[in-house]
């Protein structure tokens, strides 16, 4: 099949990147694969791995991947998928186009995409690799994704750090911006006017607006934390930050996003912190920072030490997230199986 350009959704993390794949992803015509995190958990290992020419190396990159929560949860037949990648992917791109093409054909539709916030950093490759791909760059007030992030067990818990990811993340998309193919979305206006933004995209995408798009799933996500970005969207998300958020947390958003916010068209509320108050926050940063490893220690030893084992230092990783989310975590049978084998 020649299948047309795929379309890659990205932005920081709490930017309304789920909701606005959902919307996309009840087009008849577009089939918009869930967070893949093919860069982490494959494309930055590429080494660990080797050459996928080889066939063993091809068999163990497989299993390993297969294996990991991330995927399980994109509902796909998993066997099919495997046989498909052992057949055809003798090469990292190779393997994301025959997954990401996989999930649009178990969806009977003509186009693919997908949607990683953080594949941000990694726009312009997929640009190389796909030409004529579209980058939709969804952009959110980062006083919005702050206070969110603070909510989110698996974030940080130093806002002067969630800024950060919120200007990585933006600033690694904005590279692609000189590309014809590149679309920035303002999450603020996809809220206000969906319809309307729906229609902007659609038409940047050379397809018909849906009426459907606008209709949350009857059934929703299996995964009980995606269920919030089926229901409709509304007015009531915007600006709950200035609720969550303090004050001083404000003006360190602020402060840490400096030129980048106005660059986005987002205007500063208050004046800038003292610099007892910027130094005082960093350090608590960098000491929240050694908590986080500490905790999520037994993973980053796995990253640093066997990145090959991505399904077992992504249990040791997330396991305490999802036990307090109440996950169910399937891995649990690899990790035995890994420690019977020491």
């Amino acid at each position: 099949m020649n299948w047309p350009p795929p379309l890659f959704i990205v932005g920081a993390p709490r930017s309304g990147t789920t909701l606005l794949r959902n919307m996309l992803n009840r087009h008849p015509s577009l089939a918009i694969c869930g967070e893949t995190r093919f860069y982490h958990y494959l494309y930055a290992r590429r080494r660990a791995f080797g050459d996928l020419g080889d066939l063993k190396n091809r068999r163990r990159l497989i299993e390993e991947y297969l294996s990991t929560e991330r995927v399980q949860r994109l509902g796909m037949d998993l066997p099919g998928l495997g046989e498909r990648l052992m057949r055809e992917a003798i090469g990292y791109r190779e393997l994301f186009t025959s997954v990401l093409e996989y999930y649009a054909e178990s969806q009977g539709k003509p186009r693919y995409g997908e949607k990683t916030p953080h594949h941000a950093l990694f726009t312009e490759t997929l640009c190389e690799w796909f030409p004529g791909a579209n980058i939709l760059h969804l952009v959110r007030d980062p006083r919005g994704v702050v206070a969110s992030l603070q909510r989110m067990v698996w974030a940080p818990n130093s806002i002067v750090a969630n800024t950060q990811m919120w200007l990585d993340c933006n600033l690694g998309a904005q590279r692609s911006s000189h590309r014809p193919e590149y679309l920035l979305i303002r999450y603020e206006k996809l809220v206000a006017e969906p319809e309307q933004e729906l229609s902007r995209i659609c038409a940047f995408l050379g397809c018909e607006f849906a009426p459907q798009m606008l209709v949350p799933d009857a059934q929703s996500d299996a995964n009980r934390r995606l269920r919030a970005h089926q229901k409709d969207v509304n007015l009531e998300r915007l600006g709950k930050w200035q609720e969550q958020l303090t004050a001083d947390d404000v003006a360190l958003v602020e402060w840490a996003a400096r030129s980048a916010m106005q660059d986005f068209g987002y205007e500063s509320s208050t004046t800038a912190p003292s610099q007892w108050r910027i130094a005082r926050a960093r350090g608590f940063a960098a000491l929240d920072a050694v908590r986080k490893q500490l905790v999520e220690f037994p993973g980053i030893w796995y990253y640093l030490m066997q990145p090959a084992r991505i399904a077992t230092e992504e249990y040791w990783k997330h396991r305490r997230d999802w036990e307090r989310e109440g996950i169910p975590v399937s891995t649990r049978w690899r990790l035995t199986r890994d420690v019977n084998a020491q």
